[in-house]
């Protein structure tokens, strides 16, 4: 099942069964994220997910949290860490659609160790004059705090022209297993980002921290500006094989339940936690 989504020059379009993704997103006929295959089923191939209940690595999969250890599934082998969070490998329900507008809805029971709070997450996508804005919710449904974290995963295009500009107040280096070694530098090491720059031709693969809230992508098609809310922190994704460009608003950085679990938002029984990405976009 796709769902189509219209306004003015915009259209998405929306693979609920496959992660809850998006699997398009044009501006007057262009591609601004990498589309997704018509044939495709892997998240991973998409135009953007959804990051819940938390976003990207964690350490071997586990976390200990209030004195209990949480053992979660190696869910992208034959990486030895749990990538993600649960939301992009699950089916998501259509609660609302109409011309212009979505409601997507996943729900975890909690019935596993793997991730023991219950949960509702619910996705918002909606197109108008503007762009397109996408807004994460999750609330929780387990008797006791939940840590929580949420995000985005787009994947915008990429061509040899293309140019990123943000700002940030530094960035976390990264081991041999893209997990954060503790130590932070400044956020131009690998590139000038707040100047503007090509994309460097060394692997990106980190968290940015305190980020400005907004990222520009300009290349000989137009300029694609991404901004966030409730997203401190920046992940950004750039491989040598010119593959892909992810720019990750998330709230909270790599391996935070173990290394920084005070970035885990705590969430408390029945209380809800949003984050919201908007992307917009001008033709050259």
């Amino acid at each position: 099942m796709t769902v189509q989504l219209f306004a003015g020059e915009w259209h998405a379009e929306v693979r609920p069964e496959i992660g809850g993704v998006l699997s398009a997103l044009r501006f007057n006929g262009v591609d601004v994220l990498r589309p997704m295959p018509a044939d495709a089923t892997d998240p991973l191939q998409s135009a953007s997910f959804a990051l819940v209940p938390y976003c990207n690595r964690i350490a071997d999969g586990t976390f200990r949290w209030c004195e209990q250890m949480i053992e979660m599934p190696r869910n992208f082998p034959p990486e030895q860490h749990s990538l993600h969070g649960l939301g992009w490998q699950v089916p998501w329900e259509v609660a609302r659609a109409d011309s212009f507008r979505c409601t997507l809805v996943h729900r975890h029971s909690g019935s596993d160790a793997s991730w023991p709070w219950a949960y509702r997450a619910e996705q918002r996508i909606r197109l108008g004059a503007q762009g397109c804005k996408v807004t994460l919710d999750v609330t929780n449904f387990a008797d006791t705090p939940m840590p929580t974290g949420l995000g985005f995963h787009p994947y915008f295009r990429r061509n040899p022209e293309t140019r990123l500009r943000f700002a940030s107040e530094g960035m976390m280096v990264v081991d041999a297993g893209l997990i954060p070694t503790g130590e932070r530098v400044p956020s131009k090491t690998l590139a000038d980002w707040g100047a503007g720059t090509a994309l460097p031709e060394v692997l990106v693969d980190h968290c940015f921290v305190h980020w400005a809230g907004k990222v520009r992508i300009e290349d000989a098609l137009g300029t694609i500006t991404l901004s966030a809310r409730g997203a401190p922190n920046l992940h950004v994704y750039s491989p040598t094989d010119d593959s892909a460009l992810c720019c990750e608003p998330v709230t909270h950085t790599p391996d935070a339940p173990n290394q920084s679990p005070g970035e885990m938002i705590v969430l408390p029984p029945g209380c809800t936690a949003s984050v919201e990405m908007e992307i917009s976009a001008m033709a050259a």
